[in-house]
């Protein structure tokens, strides 16, 4: 184990001791964006379960996929936090072999049974055939979010507990198409539901690839009325699966685990449906990007954290706060000593890229975004201007500001192995 992970560990000496191994339930979700959760200020939408989680847990308000080769960014996504490694660095997804380490297999070599419940499609399945169970259920609209939470909870009731349990359970919700059980679409009417400030009717210029499939269900020029519906929907799916983590949740009191299972909530990446920037996908890097991660469990603090994080820093965390060897070749940072309260920060800015399209970097203040193909740029103050509206690149003032982060993207493409032409 590392000397990082003895000092992170001493927060979680109920985990590394006589204490029996805690359980691990890490929820995947697909393209829920970051404010999507009540409790982190979303007063639109309905999210108990996920609010009881915040509010006994901790969660980090700056995660990120490192992005995509591909439209379906949910398929490198999940194949970098199934193996701990970057973009560049991942087997493909539709890999039939692979030797390097996934998290199966490294809490299966920590004495953990092991289950996979998701989607089959867009993920990484030679990492979900690692699993001591695996359960794959494709998209089915409605009774996807309750068919994926059936087979967790059949597993939780029939577990003899002479292991403690990793359960991985990544389903295709709230992901298009959305459509949700008719009781949770009842809890929005599309006339109430508020746009982002950053609605706009179309992407105010052509970014390199404007016709991409997400783009594509909704007409351009956007409506505020047509926005309004998707985010109703786009609503009715997560509360759909609020409603399925409770019904686990509960399982999991019932048989005495809940006190013992550490609780991961994530999603594989966020998305701008409601026409953000005049957008409704994930194949960009505005800051809709970003998933919601909430950690919550024994040992674990109340908190927040606004440090600069990969979703693929999980693999890590997840090893360390069980006590768990993380193995060789995994590249995320783990997490457990912000949790810990050792450290603020596990690296200093952040490298994002989609397709030959677009690059992205940002430290805790600046953010730029190159489009190679328009040869463009934007930069933005985050710190005054959250949302994304005001493109400083331009201004005089600025220009020391924006050769030092191209310098630095220039630097980032070097060391995450971008395949690209680095910016010049």
């Amino acid at each position: 184990m590392r000397l990082l992970s003895l000092l992170a560990v001493a927060l979680f000496a109920s985990v590394a001791s006589a204490a029996p191994k805690p359980n691990i339930l890490f929820v995947l979700a697909d393209d829920q964006r970051f404010d999507t959760i009540a409790a982190l200020g979303n007063q639109e939408i309905h999210t108990p379960n996920l609010d009881k989680l915040v509010g006994r847990g901790f969660h980090f308000t700056n995660a990120y996929c490192q992005g995509s080769m591909v439209p379906a960014v949910c398929a490198p996504s999940r194949t970098m936090i199934l193996t701990g490694r970057s973009l560049f660095r991942i087997p493909s997804p539709q890999a039939k072999t692979y030797d390097g380490p996934t998290l199966p297999g490294a809490f299966d070599a920590a004495g953990y049974a092991t289950l996979h419940v998701g989607k089959p499609g867009n993920s990484f399945r030679v990492a979900h055939q690692k699993f001591g169970k695996n359960v794959e259920i494709a998209h089915q609209s409605a009774p996807t979010a309750q068919k994926c939470a059936d087979a967790v909870i059949d597993f939780v009731k029939s577990h003899d507990g002479k292991k403690p349990f990793f359960v991985y359970l990544a389903p295709s919700v709230p992901h298009d198409p959305r459509v949700a059980p008719g009781e949770f679409h009842k809890l929005y009417d599309p006339a109430k539901i508020t746009l982002s400030k950053n609605f706009m009717k179309q992407h105010p210029f052509d970014n390199g690839e404007l016709n991409v499939r997400d783009e594509k269900l909704a007409p351009v020029p956007r409506t505020e009325d047509e926005m309004r519906k998707h985010l109703a929907d786009y609503y009715a799916c997560i509360s759909n699966l609020d409603h399925e983590l409770g019904r686990i949740l509960d399982a999991l009191a019932k048989a005495k685990q809940e006190e013992n299972t550490i609780v991961i909530f994530t999603s594989d990446q966020g998305l701008a449906v409601g026409g953000r920037h005049g957008l409704m996908g994930k194949q960009n890097l505005y800051e809709h990007f970003k998933s919601p991660l909430v950690i919550a469990g024994p040992g674990v603090p109340k908190g927040k954290s606004d440090a600069l994080v990969y979703l693929f820093d999980l693999f890590p965390t997840v090893c360390e706060l069980v006590g768990a060897d993380i193995p060789k070749g995994v590249e995320g940072k783990s997490l457990a000593p912000i949790l810990a309260g050792k450290e603020t920060k596990v690296r200093d800015h952040l490298f994002a890229a989609y397709k030959d399209v677009q690059r992205m970097v940002r430290d805790g203040q600046w953010k730029l975004i190159w489009y190679p193909k328009v040869e463009r740029f934007q930069l933005f103050d985050l710190s005054t201007d959250p949302v994304e509206m005001k493109d400083l690149s331009g201004d005089k003032v600025h220009a020391k500001k924006l050769e030092e982060i191209r310098a630095l993207l220039s630097r980032e493409q070097k060391t995450w192995g971008d395949t690209a032409p680095l910016i010049k």
